[in-house]
């Protein structure tokens, strides 16, 4: 297996591994380090930054190609986020129009194509920009569909793309390692509730005082999240396992077939930071300094929150049989999503039940 990344080849494999180290409890044996190969390259780039031989003899060994790279900031500067996610996709869409017909591509996406739709059942094969887009990110993210489909009816080739929702895993990632979205809510409560953020007391203060916080969001929201182990499993079962012979594109969702509730996230977080209350509000026309923070910081969260759509499961159930759909998302999952796996120098236990959220409209 080749993997491309940003960096050198050297560096490039060293996250790899730290990354397969984290995943399987322990480093990778020599035999499947021997199968690794780590070429450093960048994706927005002519070549994908590669010398012409080099990518002219990746085209050609390649099999099937994983468009994973991606800018992942929900809340992101737009120039950044188009040149990642739809130039970079147009470079990738390049090299795979070389390699041969029976390469298959597939194409890492998200719900968030879905934008500004905020009701309703999103099918598999829905495109559109009908409904705007919440941030940045949706609209570069729908783009890259875009280019990926334009690229299949040019060419007469097959493509899978592969719709996860808010993907969480509740295991420690290794240093360096990209946060997924639950992460980086929880860096930045970690970095507010020590104190480095504006208008927020320190863990002493609040165990003495207390304090409240309000976030921007219906009382009833809920999101879509789906835990990484079975999220994996079903795009490698799609991707990788399944048969698609013919030309096109098929989408597929990789959502829970429930939705996460916010208030389960809000209990979430109070247990990992006594003293810290939290109310949900229709508006907030006064925001604190702490509460001007932290909306900023996870306003792309926040958005997909707001939405009551669902998403369509039929063409990943028909392509995972046998797959048993993922447990229900707790607050102790949650607990240790949010963060590194600990809190105040101990390990994240399953927390106790807390008295039922205040939740005001």
């Amino acid at each position: 297996m080749t993997a491309l990344g940003r960096g050198s080849s050297t560096s490039l494999r060293a996250r790899v591994r730290a990354a397969l180290a984290a995943v399987a409890g322990g480093d990778v044996g020599p035999r499947e380090a021997a199968r690794l190969r780590c070429v450093g390259g960048d994706i927005t780039r002519p070549w994908l930054g590669l010398s012409p031989a080099v990518y002219g003899r990746l085209a050609c060994e390649a099999e099937a190609v994983w468009h994973c790279a991606g800018d992942i900031a929900l809340t992101g500067e737009r120039d950044r986020l188009l040149r990642t996610n739809v130039r970079g996709t147009a470079q990738v869409l390049e090299f795979a129009a070389a390699t041969a017909p029976s390469c298959r591509l597939i194409h890492m996406s998200t719900i968030a194509v879905a934008g500004g739709r905020d009701a309703g059942h999103v099918g598999e094969e829905d495109l559109t920009d009908a409904y705007g887009f919440e941030t940045h990110y949706d609209e570069s993210k729908y783009r890259a569909e875009v280019l990926v489909r334009a690229w299949a009816r040019r060419h007469d080739r097959s493509a899978v793309v592969l719709r996860p929702s808010v993907v969480a895993s509740d295991t420690e990632l290794p240093a360096g390692a990209p946060g997924h979205p639950l992460d980086v809510f929880g860096r930045l409560l970690d970095a507010v509730a020590a104190g480095g953020g504006p208008g927020m007391p320190t863990a002493a203060v609040r165990h003495r005082d207390g304090m409240r916080l309000r976030l921007c969001v219906p009382a009833d929201a809920s999101i879509n999240i789906v835990q990484d182990d079975y999220a994996t499993e079903a795009m490698l079962r799609i991707g990788q396992d399944a048969p698609h012979p013919a030309p096109g594109v098929r989408t597929f969702h990789i959502v829970h077939p429930s939705e996460t509730p916010m208030r389960l996230i809000v209990e979430a977080v109070e247990n990992r930071y006594p003293g810290l209350s939290i109310t949900c509000v229709g508006e907030l026309p006064d925001p604190t300094p702490a509460e001007r923070s932290i909306a900023t910081g996870i306003s792309g969260f926040l958005s997909y929150s707001r939405h009551t759509r669902t998403y369509g499961r039929t063409g990943t159930l028909a392509l995972t049989g046998g797959l048993t759909d993922p447990p229900p998302v707790d607050r102790g999952y949650l607990v240790r999503a949010l963060g590194s796996g600990t809190v105040q120098g101990g390990p994240v236990p399953d927390p106790p039940l807390v008295p039922h959220t205040t939740l005001a409209l």
